[in-house]
């Protein structure tokens, strides 16, 4: 199955929540065809709870960004799969590979980006819905904006840094409260940006879509 036919089938994400047996504790199991299962092999260095909302977060975040774009209006220029050719150029650039147009970009490059800002945006220790916000928003907005938003939903100086003063709010705010707050900031981020910014308005519903959508799919996770 290709990347197409898969973001079609997302279309009919199937939800469903239950107890995961053991001290990992609630887990939300998330039907969603993605990519080839030879793809999604084990390869990462990720428990199978650690995979499976991964791959919940890469779905969902797949069904939004899972084509090509090149509008003149948006800064990131050519993005395939959520990926500037800017940002895949210095990925190809650290590994000592030549320069590839970003629609020629494999999935297993794809998924060593992606696990970039699973990593990177501290989902892997977090509320399932929390893990999930982190990394759509990680990937829509930077890493380093993540932070803030998650720094700004905890009521902190919005530094952008992992540091110790926001690790020690996250214990006690690592919850599906905290991932909805999140995306309420994105909401009312959308409407200041296009205000400030007119030209983005091009982008403002399906801004919109997406963050609401977001929404709606960690809501369904039991707490």
């Amino acid at each position: 199955m290709n990347v197409q036919q898969a973001t079609g089938k997302l279309k009919h994400i199937n939800l469903k929540s239950r107890l995961i047996a053991g001290g990992l504790g609630l887990l939300v199991a998330i039907s969603i065809p993605l990519i080839g299962h030879e793809t999604l092999a084990r390869t990462r260095s990720k428990s199978d709870y650690e995979q499976r909302l991964f791959d919940a977060a890469l779905g969902f975040t797949l069904y939004f960004e899972g084509g090509f774009s090149d509008h003149p209006a948006d800064i990131g220029g050519r993005t395939y799969r959520g990926i500037l050719q800017t940002e895949y150029n210095a990925y190809r650039a650290s590994r000592g590979l030549p320069p590839l147009d970003v629609l020629q970009m494999s999935d297993a490059e794809m998924l060593e980006i992606y696990d970039g800002y699973w990593r990177g945006s501290g989902a892997p220790a977090m509320h399932p819905a929390l893990a999930i916000v982190m990394f759509d928003t990680a990937v829509n907005f930077g890493i380093h904006n993540s932070i803030t938003f998650l720094q700004q939903a905890l009521g902190l100086p919005q530094t952008g840094v992992f540091d110790a003063e926001t690790r020690a709010a996250l214990a006690q705010g690592n919850n599906k409260f905290t991932a909805l707050q999140i995306v309420n900031e994105r909401i009312l981020y959308r409407y200041k940006r296009v205000q400030e910014k007119p030209s983005q308005m091009a982008f403002f519903h399906g801004w919109l879509s997406r963050d609401y959508s977001l929404w709606g799919y960690v809501s369904q996770i039991q707490n």
